[in-house]
């Protein structure tokens, strides 16, 4: 799992949902899932908590922006 957006997904909250439970509004979510926004080490928690998913998983440690995870590249 590599993205926020991901894990909500599997879960089979809608944005509205999760963000109310969250309670922020669904469009700030939107843009926490997509990048567009950094979030505290508390909001990463959360967000984690409701998605039952450690943060790391979806967050990079360094700024709590959106983990994205590439194929890594093979060296000889």
């Amino acid at each position: 799992m590599n993205s926020p957006k991901i894990a909500r997904l599997s879960l089979e909250l809608s944005l509205e949902t999760a963000a109310k439970k969250l309670g922020i509004s669904a469009g700030y979510l939107s843009q926490i899932e997509n990048g567009q926004r950094q979030v505290s080490k508390e909001r990463a928690t959360q967000i984690a908590d409701l998605y039952k998913v450690q943060k790391e998983q979806i967050f990079l440690a360094s700024r709590y922006s959106v983990r994205e995870v590439g194929k890594a590249k093979g060296g000889d």
